[in-house]
């Protein structure tokens, strides 16, 4: 058997949830060493500012290169897009874990976030090209996107008690677990090929320049994709600017240790999968989620808003667990109103594009909290709220033509 035309387990019933299961591994190796990052940093002794700028190059290359990851889906199998992707990000972990200079941080998060970006592309076009139904697609975007909320954030719970071994443990099993990964698509999922739109043209060298991947997206872009890609870049800044300064902020300020942000993230793990399997499900299969989405992005506003009149620990946390609620239901309604603005032929390229768009709000998010933090603590978390009040606004702009459309 070619384990590269269909794992052995596709052929039953149960490789829906073995696929599931991979998401859940993966985005539990993704986060384990996001919660020692800022012990790394202190303990290299690298400038305060690197935990800002080391994301934000991680995103950088995400950025460039997930339209290109989303144009190859059309060419090859995406399970090898999630090998490809997995075994690039495990040697970029081990350039990282290896540095004792910022250069060699930025390189190591620069090729962790290529091949990390190509793993979160096909992931989302493995359930869009092999779920044909599309109600049934959108519960499936969600599903896989709560489970990539909760398994991220036990992934920073796992992280945070690995790294009070020590932090190089954390990086290490994080490795180990990309590897298996990598390997783990060849024998649970099915070859997406026969669903997808065969290409006029083969794949070219010249398809790898990142800049010709976004040149190609005017082949899809419509005016209110373009208002979605907006929303989603502009709250990707709020999201990473919050998170990233949270992070630093907890180790900075109350000198918590790694546990303290794992087990933060474990709460917001069993609210999440409250609020998706109940709201979010109930906004997907009830509601219009192209006006319904609204109030969620609102709330998200409302509690980054809240957190800038305390400066004690509990409000923090609190507002901490309530943004990441909101923001978790989020996440699958805006893709998968992307997705319904795809249709086979495009649906790949739009998934990069979404990506990209991610990455974008993320490389401005995490640099900017960087290089303001030492200015003033406060700003990142003033940036957040403004970047989702904007989003709001763009929103309500959205909601309107759509409203106009409809009548």
């Amino acid at each position: 058997m070619n384990l590269f035309q269909g794992g052995i387990f596709t052929k039953t019933k149960y490789y829906q949830p073995l696929f599931f299961s991979l998401v859940i591994l993966f985005s539990l190796a993704a986060n384990f060493a996001h919660p020692v990052t800022p012990t790394f940093i202190v303990e290299r002794q690298l400038d305060s500012s690197m935990f800002g700028v080391a994301l934000a190059a991680m995103m950088t290359a995400n950025f460039l290169f997930a339209p290109f990851w989303g144009r190859l889906c059309n060419y090859i199998p995406t399970r090898l897009i999630v090998l490809i992707g997995c075994m690039g990000y495990a040697v970029g972990q081990i350039i990282f874990v290896s540095a004792y200079t910022e250069i060699l941080v930025i390189l190591g998060r620069m090729v962790g976030g290529m091949f990390a970006g190509g793993v979160f592309v096909a992931l989302s076009n493995y359930i869009i090209n092999t779920t044909q139904d599309p109600t049934r697609r959108g519960e499936n975007l969600i599903t896989m996107i709560t489970l990539q909320n909760v398994a991220s954030a036990a992934g920073y719970f796992v992280g945070g008690m690995l790294g009070v071994i020590s932090t190089e443990t954390a990086f290490i099993i994080q490795i180990l677990v990309l590897i298996a990964c990598a390997l783990l698509p060849l024998l649970i999922c099915q070859d997406d090929t026969p669903y997808k739109h065969k290409p006029d043209k083969p794949l070219s060298i010249q398809d790898a320049n990142p800049f010709r991947a976004f040149a190609a997206a005017r082949r899809f872009m419509t005016p209110m994709l373009a208002l979605i890609f907006a929303i989603i870049a502009l709250t990707s800044i709020g999201q990473n600017s919050f998170d990233q300064c949270f992070n630093y902020y907890i180790k900075d300020q109350f000198n918590l240790s790694s546990a303290y942000n794992g087990i933060f993230k474990a709460v917001i793990a069993v609210v999440t999968i409250l609020a998706n399997s109940s709201i979010c499900v109930w906004l997907q299969r009830k509601t219009d989620t192209n006006r319904s989405f609204l109030p969620i992005l609102f709330c998200c506003s409302l509690s980054l808003g809240a957190i800038l009149f305390f400066d004690s620990l509990i409000p923090f946390v609190v507002v901490d667990i309530v943004f990441f609620t909101f923001n978790a239901m989020r996440l699958p309604l805006l893709q998968n109103m992307c997705a319904m603005r795809s249709n086979s032929e495009n649906s790949n390229e739009v998934m990069g594009f979404y990506q990209a768009m991610n990455s974008m709000g993320g490389i401005f998010g995490a640099l900017f909290a960087g290089l303001i933090y030492d200015t003033n603590p406060l700003l990142p978390f003033i940036l957040a709220f403004a970047a989702f009040a904007v989003a709001t606004l763009v929103a309500l702009l959205y909601v309107r033509k759509y409203n106009k459309t409809k009548a």
